[in-house]
């Protein structure tokens, strides 16, 4: 494949996922919630800090660019097959070779596909929140869970 060739396809690639996931270089402000949209009470658990949780509380400060990147190798991946499969076209018979280094590719982006998702998706990944005044580690519970405590749903923001 020519090098002009292949920037084209990454240039691509980069602009269509940037342009999907809505990446900016400035910071953007959640709109305040008026009065009447809040609950009145949430339960709430203190969260046990385990070395998993933070793992994916340091990782969610980059998990828009993982998505956007896994994105990005996807369409690096579909490119390289669809590439072998023309070259195989036009020579008019199949080489299993030829397909040896992108598979080789896909499997190793599959192996740190899993397990990134391990890594950022702990349990407590999606129920952590944060909470005025009182700390960050705590996660939605359920009011007769051992612990619970009903906290004003304004001052409940999610992390």
């Amino acid at each position: 494949m020519k090098p002009i060739l292949l920037y084209a396809i990454i240039a691509l690639a980069a602009i269509a996922i940037v342009a999907s996931f809505g990446f900016q270089l400035g910071s953007t402000e959640m709109p305040a919630m008026t009065e009447s949209m809040a609950a009145n009470v949430l339960f709430v658990c203190p969260s046990a800090n385990a070395t998993w949780d933070s793992i994916s509380m340091g990782l969610r400060v980059i998990e828009r660019y993982i998505i956007g990147g896994a994105f990005f190798v996807v369409v690096l991946l579909l490119f390289g097959w669809g590439w072998q499969l023309y070259q195989n076209l036009l020579s008019d018979k199949f080489k299993r070779e030829s397909f040896k280094t992108i598979w080789g590719f896909t499997k190793l982006a599959f192996w740190a596909g899993v397990i990134t998702l391990l890594l950022v998706a702990t349990p407590n990944h999606f129920r952590r929140v944060e909470i005025t005044g009182a700390g960050n580690n705590w996660v939605f519970c359920d009011g007769n869970t051992p612990g619970a405590s009903a906290v004003r749903a304004d001052a409940v923001h999610a992390r």
